[in-house]
């Protein structure tokens, strides 16, 4: 009797063997590829400096907003840290949140308006005047905003806040029912960091 080649293997190992070559080529390539920047300005070293941080607008002329220590940009679990910066008559939203604010008035002097949370929509705010090296807190869930009511100079405020991150909700006017408030989340700083989820059915 003759001898019996083995059986014939060959097309079914070639493929799988190409691809499997294909793929230790693609990934070697792509790791000689410079990689691609985030958008999250990700920063995790122990001291940073403010100067260096990233710093924006997010649109609104006259502001800008560094976070110095954020839950999405720095790991931070409890607290969040924020640099704030109002130039002459600018204001933040009508807003609310359901967490803890704290602010320290580094420079310059504004006004905090601060509305109800006990009726159905904010009323007449209370208008407080904040001033260089004071300290406030805001109530959670009270509608509130922030106003550098100086015409001369900046506003500059330190903000900390609790259970980062932030869900803000926006209201148009102080008559506004807090059921219809907006919700923004992520935030415009958060944004890079976490995208808003897809509306998808």
């Amino acid at each position: 009797m003759g001898h019996r080649p083995p059986p014939a293997r060959g097309p079914h190992l070639a493929g799988a063997g190409r691809a499997l070559l294909l793929a230790a080529l693609l990934a070697a390539a792509a790791s000689l590829l410079p990689a691609a920047e985030s958008s999250c300005p990700r920063d995790n070293s122990l001291v940073k400096d403010i100067s260096r941080m990233h710093q924006s607008n997010y649109g609104r002329e006259g502001f800008s907003h560094i976070t110095v220590a954020g839950a999405l940009a720095h790991g931070m679990k409890e607290v969040e840290v924020w640099l704030q910066t109002f130039g002459p008559g600018k204001r933040t939203p009508i807003h609310r949140h359901s967490c803890e604010e704290v602010f320290i008035v580094l420079k310059g002097k504004g006004t905090l308006l601060l509305g109800s949370s006990s009726l159905k929509y904010p009323g007449q705010p209370q208008e407080i005047p904040v001033f260089q090296n004071s300290t406030f807190s805001i109530p959670v869930n009270d509608p509130h905003q922030i106003w550098n009511s100086d015409e001369h100079e900046d506003l500059q405020v330190l903000v900390i806040i609790s259970r980062p991150p932030i869900k803000i909700f926006i209201y148009e006017d102080w008559s506004m029912p807090h059921t219809a408030a907006k919700l923004k989340f992520p935030y415009y700083w958060d944004e890079d960091c976490l995208p808003a989820p897809k509306d998808e059915l």
